[in-house]
């Protein structure tokens, strides 16, 4: 069967477009972007400039700038830091788990195989994942005879740690600063290093705290992004203030101490054999650095951090990072005490006074793999916390990028007070009103005027970078475009919106973002007059109105379903154990916009957690409610218009009541609204035309 470009091109970006639309809706943020890189396509910059390392002079030609990485990387990758003994004798020694040192089974080299993603760059050795995944039985068991050989021997082929560093470009092209290298290793070593992987993770869960979301199965930035939305309503709502410190840490992958990693891998129960078959991946290491201009450098040994683009790094890092809190155990504040109650009915009050049936909780920190977020209700109290976390990093040889730490400070609304004085190593900490935290903006006003206004930038770029390439190629069909919009387009422009808490002004400049883009892609022009109804039929997609309430619903039903431990869900169903709201209305809350969009559903406030237990029901009863929300407002707002089309087409003046009648010119207009508005430029003609008199009044005659 043969294909026109035409027909392939569409065949193509309709593929592309299902694949992205699965990770959006399946919240995988990193493999969202990924993708999304890939479609936007490279950017050719030429031969990239570098700066040299005291910053005084512009690198141009090849060897040069060769020669600048390997010293940037090298020096980087080989820090030294001390971790003392005292510091990881502090560590309580688990029981040893025998059962991770076992040879590795023909199974589990098959089920890591299946586990390589496709079109990955390949290693040093050039052979892709593909190649194992379609080798049939007979290469399985010849690597499986190989991974048998290394863990016995405890002897590694060079190839299986040796990687290739990879850049790439966050902020000024020039500053090797602001590059992050990603390794690229042999498929072969991935493979081993997923058997080590999948054995590690259930130590690893049993291991890291609540508060650590980052880097684990089941997890994402939604989730700590949630939470502290919550943290900031609970506090505004209850009059308490809120003192946030965002911490930065300097290329923390990069400076992990190995030989503390491997004592702390031993202290939670792993055997010898299993840490020395880690430690081959990553002893004797040689890297090699290959920049955006084609230029590889010499190699260079490698002897701290973890390798970023392996499969067990995250989980080795993440180990490594939860050893702080042993260090800084019992030398907190309290923090943010909430008490919780998840047994049901979020909506009523009143389940929180039963003091026998609630627990307490102090929230201290938010992590999300090396980034942390601690909290506190006074300056004194986050001084104190930012000193001990920081204190306990520097043991483990980690080190804060104070310029990159700042402080977020939250005033009571009935107690302000001046901004904090945040100190670390003798530096004061910026103070900012709102912080990019996760991709989403936290504001000191507890809403999310900044964030609409960052998430419509974010799209704009998103649309714009596709328009040339997809929206204007008139080879591709309309549907194909609509797709790819949907696709790369809205979840950008919705990313985290499950944790939002609404106004209709917010709604207005997301619905109009969408008209906007719809009927660029679809080519209609305002000349055409076509109503926004009929827009979105065309596209045969919803309002934006709608995808909220969907997204929304069905977060909130993931919440439910968490365990009793997971920290959204304590703070959903929480409030703070201190501090009191004020008398009369409230700021609209999260759970105020839920309640809203269940009885926009016909869901029943009172037992909506029963359904939202059973997850498969949960999604029809939250898909088909939304079909119908969006089908009764697409009703009503053809009603509307039917009704202004007929008033403009037959006003019955007559029938207006005399009190609309202006006293000044006897007109009578069609609403009080108006009446105002006459009798408002009544006023202002008369103020205009007592001016003039003035004027005329005190000129020279």
């Amino acid at each position: 069967m043969q294909f026109s470009e035409t027909e392939l091109k569409n065949i193509w970006w309709t593929k592309k477009a299902e694949e992205i639309q699965h990770l959006a809706d399946t919240h995988d943020a990193q493999g969202f972007f990924k993708a999304t890189k890939i479609i936007y396509g490279p950017r050719n910059h030429g031969i990239q400039p570098l700066r040299s390392s005291d910053g005084t002079k512009i690198l141009k030609d090849k060897t040069s700038i060769a020669l600048r990485w390997k010293e940037h990387y090298q020096n980087l990758l080989n820090r030294s830091s001390n971790v003392a003994e005292e510091t990881l004798s502090q560590i309580p020694q688990q029981q040893t788990r025998d059962e991770l040192a076992a040879l590795p089974s023909l199974e589990e080299v098959s089920n890591a195989i299946s586990q390589q993603k496709n079109n990955k760059a390949s290693g040093p050795d050039g052979i892709p994942a593909e190649i194992f995944k379609e080798g049939g039985p007979e290469l399985i068991q010849q690597l499986h005879q190989l991974i048998k050989k290394v863990w016995m021997t405890e002897k590694i082929p060079a190839d299986f740690k040796d990687a290739t560093i990879t850049l790439f470009k966050k902020g000024d092209r020039t500053d090797c600063g602001n590059y992050r290298g990603i390794s690229l290793l042999t498929s072969a070593g991935k493979i081993l290093a997923r058997i080590l992987a999948n054995r590690l993770l259930p130590v690893s869960e049993d291991t890291l705290p609540e508060s650590q979301n980052g880097l684990r199965p089941s997890r994402g930035t939604v989730d700590m992004i949630f939470t502290a939305r919550q943290l900031q309503e609970k506090c505004r709502e209850q009059n308490q203030p809120l003192y946030m410190a965002f911490i930065d840490l300097a290329k923390a992958f990069d400076t992990v101490n190995r030989s503390a990693l491997w004592t702390i891998l031993q202290k939670i129960g792993c055997p010898d054999k299993f840490v020395n078959i880690l430690r081959l991946l990553h002893d004797d290491m040689m890297a090699t650095v290959l920049d955006s201009n084609g230029s590889q450098s010499d190699p260079f040994k490698v002897e701290s951090g973890v390798k970023q683009g392996c499969v067990i790094a995250p989980t080795l890092f993440s180990i490594f990072i939860a050893i702080i809190l042993h260090l800084v155990d019992g030398k907190l504040p309290t923090g943010v005490e909430i008490i919780y109650r998840t047994d049901g009915k979020l909506f009523t009050l009143s389940r929180l006074r039963a003091k026998t049936k609630v627990t307490t909780k102090s929230v201290i920190e938010l992590q999300y793999a090396d980034d942390n977020v601690v909290c506190a209700h006074s300056e004194e109290d986050l001084q104190a916390t930012l000193n001990t976390f920081a204190e306990a990093y520097e043991k483990l040889g980690l080190s804060l990028n104070i310029e990159k730490t700042k402080v977020l400070f939250q005033q009571a609304p009935a107690n302000p007070s001046a901004k904090p004085g945040i100190q670390l190593n003798g530096v004061t900490l910026e103070n900012v009103d709102h912080f990019r935290y996760l991709g989403s903006h936290l504001s000191t006003k507890v809403n999310i005027d900044t964030e609409i206004q960052h998430r419509l930038s974010s799209a704009s770029a998103a649309f714009f970078r596709m328009k040339q390439r997809v929206f204007d190629d008139r080879d591709i069909r309309r549907e194909t475009k609509v797709l790819v919009y949907k696709a790369i387009v809205l979840p950008t422009l919705l990313y985290a919106c499950e944790t939002w808490t609404v106004y209709r002004r917010h709604t207005k400049l997301l619905e109009r973002f969408h008209q906007r883009c719809l009927r660029k892609i679809l080519q209609i022009s305002w000349e055409d007059r076509r109503t926004n109804v009929s827009v979105l039929e065309e596209a045969k997609t919803t309002s934006i109105e709608a995808m909220l309430l969907r997204h929304q619903l069905r977060w909130t039903g993931h919440v439910v379903r968490m365990p009793d431990h997971r920290l959204p869900k304590q703070l959903l169903y929480s409030e703070l154990k201190n501090g009191k709201r004020n008398v009369g209305g409230q700021e609209k809350r999260f759970k105020d916009g839920l309640k809203a969009n269940l009885k926009n559903c016909g869901i029943d406030t009172e037992n909506w957690e029963a359904l939202a237990l059973e997850r498969s029901n949960w999604r029809s009863a939250v898909t088909s409610s939304a079909a119908e929300f969006e089908e009764a407002r697409t009703e009503g707002l053809r009603e509307k218009r039917a009704k202004r089309k007929e008033r403009q087409a037959n006003p019955d003046w007559d029938r207006l009541p005399p009190g609309n009648q202006c006293p000044h010119c006897g007109r009578i207009c069609g609403s009080r609204i108006g009446l105002f508005s006459r009798l408002r430029t009544h006023a202002q003609d008369t103020k205009v035309g007592r001016l003039s008199s003035s004027n005329d009044e005190g000129s020279p005659k």
